[in-house]
């Protein structure tokens, strides 16, 4: 009897005592409050005088990023580009790559410059950064497909692609049209090669952005399911 009274005892007290503690983890979070505003970096809004309303004479500032700078070769979509080719937090690299591109943009068009005409020569871009903006522009989407159900049936509806993704979309084509080519060839070089195709509305992330319209065309049937 005192055995068994003994070991209900260890067992009612060894059950209590697992008590479930919560599990913490950690969450990424910044160090301002919200009540912090964005810094601006743009030469053109830091020259005008700010208004008696602005919010940024009575709210305090973040600090300027270490790649945010008011210098004329800053580029925020080069910079988000450069965000996307980034892999494992290499970012030094992947600038190293796409700098080397533009030197290759800037020797290939140097070269093609020389070798035209007199009246040609002036249609020749010799700017790699107009060159990337062009080849981003050319490669944005206007329409995506997007999977609505319907009576237990999926359709694939085509609708308005917003400034954001069309952006993205472009971008990730781009990159990874570069990946899919030759693993002989260097990156920089690749990168070079199809700025330079989708600047003339040609290559792979162009050929991408054709095929996805072409099947939002075959689909436009089921338009009227996105509402």
């Amino acid at each position: 009897m005192a055995s068994w009274c003994v070991r209900r005892y260890l067992l009612k007290h060894t059950l209590s005592s697992k008590v479930a503690l919560p599990v913490l983890q950690t969450v990424r979070g910044s160090i301002y409050s919200p009540k912090y505003l964005d810094p601006t970096v743009s030469k053109e809004e830091l020259s005008q005088p700010l208004k008696d309303d602005d919010p940024r004479k009575f709210q305090p500032i973040k600090a300027a990023r270490t790649e945010e700078t008011t210098l004329f070769f800053h580029d925020p979509l080069l910079q988000k580009f450069t965000n996307m080719m980034m892999q494992k937090g290499k970012k030094t690299l992947a600038k190293d790559i796409i700098e080397k591109a533009f030197e290759n943009i800037k020797r290939i068009q140097i070269e093609n410059y020389h070798k035209a005409a007199d009246e040609v020569k002036q249609d020749i871009e010799l700017d790699p950064l107009k060159i990337f903006h062009q080849a981003v522009d050319n490669c944005k989407p206007i329409l995506v497909l997007t999977k609505i159900q319907k009576g237990g049936v999926r359709y694939e509806v085509p609708i308005p692609c917003g400034d954001s993704n069309q952006r993205f979309r472009a971008m990730k084509w781009i990159i990874e049209s570069c990946r899919d080519k030759e693993r002989t060839v260097h990156m920089e070089n690749k990168l070079a090669w199809e700025l330079l195709d989708a600047y003339k509305n040609e290559g792979r992330s162009v050929k991408r952005k054709q095929d996805l319209l072409r099947m939002c065309e075959a689909n436009k049937a089921y338009a009227h399911y996105r509402w």
